[in-house]
């Protein structure tokens, strides 16, 4: 029997637009940091970016800030994923959704969630702006749940009989958690470490709220700086070339070594209730984590409140996000809420598609390359993509369609991610009846596998429709003052001086903390993700 073309086609189109939109931006990207200048060999600007003593700081900061933050986060959230691994309790549930919060929230609530903590005019009366403690403890609150999820998340399957055979032999419990509960945790542990050290190398806006001194420029900062402020693109390009280099590299040690660091075990429930001193062990670990990683939240939540020489809460900050600006460049609420949510319907209706020819492509047309493939936009920066489309298709910087592109190129794998096992967990007999019927696998599409994918379709377009409402770095390069989002418009603000600026900033932080919430809320209720 011939094969149908149907998933042929689907195949073709994804890989059509995974080129167009991801290999050539980032081919003509390496074509212009390699391209030879005028009197000099090819190379020669690549090669002058690379020793250049400001930009071997840059990388040489960059790099030690992600391995910092990266030990520091492992170091607070290991802990605390043994612990949730290990016992049950009375609002476990809530507490894990919980700390899983501030990773699906902005990178710009984060970064100004910080400031109304630890900033010029926190909370705690403590001035950490432009340090290197402020982008440690923000990379910590932004990446805790990885480590915690996990890492606790392997651990829930692993059958507690080693531990107990271990307990049996003698062993303190001590002695049960280091050399029996940490080994079996190691490949999570470093899965989860290196996917940490990925986004803190390529933290952006976290970098660029916090600590804009250029003593605190990371790579991707720089890259922004080099396009945006001094149009130098032969250097942005030769460093978006490193950066990419760098990312490549670690993905392919990350799939390398959590191969060999694989561990067969009996899945089982290894959960009990704490006793003794586990109690205080327990309360005390969740205490500090809970403060550190809801502190910034609730800080936002609070000064967005605030009003200069006003000891009472007032809504004066949410008042002037509802005056229509006449300055050129400021946008005001309205127009702000209105291009995130347009952007964020077109991206993530993109994405949708995009994602489902993938994941059809791989599930039903047996292209298992691209199940790999779908996976190359997460080891792409956003600044790096979005200077990409700035060489590539000058045409789409500034205009409506360049932001939903490079968003939807962004999200489509958290969307093929999330179908593939819901399309992989149907029934085969299903689809082999209809055939039987006469139904062709057009028609077995559309009236059997698509029904049956909608609950997996709904979480998805949470997923997407969140990464585009609170993704900062692509946006604020290819974006025009007219189109700005609501990242853009917070950090336009804090860019600004004045105090009713910096007070109309947090309200932005809380409208934009509210809608992310309220999405991924009707993720939790729809169902979870496989990704």
């Amino acid at each position: 029997m011939r094969p149908s073309p149907t998933p042929r086609l689907a195949g073709a189109i994804a890989t059509l637009f995974l080129a167009a939109f991801l290999a050539v931006p980032l081919a003509v990207i390496l074509a212009r940091s390699l391209a030879p200048s005028a009197g000099e060999p090819f190379g020669a600007g690549f090669l002058a970016a690379l020793t250049d003593p400001y930009y071997l700081g840059r990388l040489g900061f960059t790099l030690g800030q992600a391995l910092l933050s990266t030990a520091l986060t492992v170091v607070v959230g290991l802990p605390t994923a043994l612990l949730l691994a290990r016992y049950r309790f009375r609002g476990k549930r809530v507490l894990t959704a919980a700390f899983t919060v501030p990773f699906v929230m902005p990178t710009v609530v984060a970064g100004i969630g910080f400031l109304a903590l630890v900033g010029p005019r926190g909370v705690l009366g403590v001035d950490l702006r432009n340090t290197l403690a402020i982008v440690l403890l923000a990379h910590v609150f932004y990446n805790f749940a990885v480590v915690a999820r996990t890492v606790s998340g392997f651990l829930e399957g692993v059958a507690p009989r080693l531990e107990a055979a271990a307990a049996t032999l003698g062993a303190t419990p001590w002695r049960v958690v280091a050399r029996v509960t940490l080994p079996l945790a190691l490949p999570a542990t470093f899965a989860s470490a290196l996917l940490v050290f990925l986004f803190c190398f390529t933290s952006f806006g976290v970098v660029l709220i916090l600590a804009p001194a250029p003593a605190f420029a990371t790579l991707e900062v720089e890259i922004y700086r080099l396009t945006a402020r001094l149009l130098a693109l032969d250097a942005a390009a030769a460093l978006a070339l490193v950066q990419l280099i760098l990312m490549v590299a670690v993905g392919f040690i990350y799939t390398r070594l959590q191969e060999r660091l694989a561990v067969s075990v009996v899945p089982g429930d290894a959960t009990r209730a704490p006793r003794g001193s586990a109690h205080l062990l327990l309360g005390g670990t969740l205490l500090v984590t809970s403060a550190l990683v809801l502190a910034p939240l609730l800080a936002l939540s609070v000064q967005s409140f605030g009003s200069p020489g006003s000891p009472w809460p007032t809504a004066r900050n949410y008042l002037g996000l509802l005056t229509q600006s006449h300055t050129v460049g400021f946008t005001d609420l309205w127009h702000a809420l209105r291009n995130s949510l347009g952007f964020a319907f077109s991206s993530a209706a993109l994405a949708l598609v995009v994602g489902f020819l993938f994941a059809y492509a791989i599930a039903r047309g047996g292209w298992r390359w691209l199940d790999q493939a779908s996976l190359l936009p997460l080891a792409t920066s956003p600044i790096t993509l979005a200077f990409g489309y700035l060489l590539a298709y000058p045409a789409l910087v500034g205009s409506v369609w360049g932001v939903p592109l490079a968003h939807a190129l962004l999200a489509f794998p958290f969307v093929t991610r999330t179908l593939l096992p819901a399309y992989r967990a149907q029934p085969p007999a299903l689809a082999a009846a209809a055939s039987t019927l006469g139904a062709g696998q057009l028609r077995v599409l559309l009236r059997v596998e698509l029904p049956l994918l909608r609950p997996a379709f709904l979480t998805a377009a949470a997923f997407a429709f969140a990464v585009s409402m609170g993704e900062f770095g692509a946006t604020l390069l290819l974006v025009r003052p007219e189109f700005a989002t609501l990242p853009v418009a917070i950090f336009d603000r804090l860019g600004r001086p004045g105090a009713s600026n910096y007070g109309e900033a947090l309200a932005l932080g809380v409208v934009l903390m509210a809608l992310t919430a309220a999405v991924m809320l009707v993720l939790q209720r729809r169902g979870r993700s496989e990704f």
